[in-house]
């Protein structure tokens, strides 16, 4: 039986860690994690999950640009804010950590520049930032 799940933390400020959360309360290690009372799941390509807090527009958390661009990158366009988890999900849904594959999947995600389809999604999608928009434009 597996006693910690293997994730990556990824803060709004770029701080990209890896860690390994208890698997016996892991709802309640991510919302400690991410400074939440409610998490979401966005789902991911390769079968990586992003724990986001629930309520981090509303409550003044900071837009996390890693986050973001990983989501656009591995198939879902949508802005975080605040900090994220990385794990892995099995097919019936079940929280478990991430594989070799899938930490590099994100690790090389996150360190490239995205290609020109994704740049446009990550610049619809943050049009209400324009200063994030224009240094989007400039990398």
């Amino acid at each position: 039986m597996t006693t910690s799940i293997r994730s990556i933390t990824i803060n709004p400020t770029e701080t990209i860690t890896t860690q390994n959360l208890p698997a016996d309360s892991i709802g309640t290690s991510i919302c400690a994690a991410i400074g939440c009372s409610m998490f979401d799941v966005v789902a991911l390509q390769d079968e990586i999950d992003l724990f986001v807090d629930d309520e981090g527009l509303i409550n003044g958390s900071t837009l996390n640009l890693p986050a973001t661009v990983l989501a656009h990158r591995l198939g879902r366009p949508t802005v975080i804010f605040g900090t994220a988890i990385a794990v892995s999900v099995t097919r019936d849904g079940e929280t478990v950590g991430l594989t070799d594959a899938q930490l590099v999947r994100i690790q090389t995600a996150l360190a490239q520049k995205p290609d020109a389809p994704t740049l446009e999604t990550l610049v619809e999608s943050l049009s209400p930032f324009p200063t994030v928009v224009s240094m989007l434009r400039n990398i």
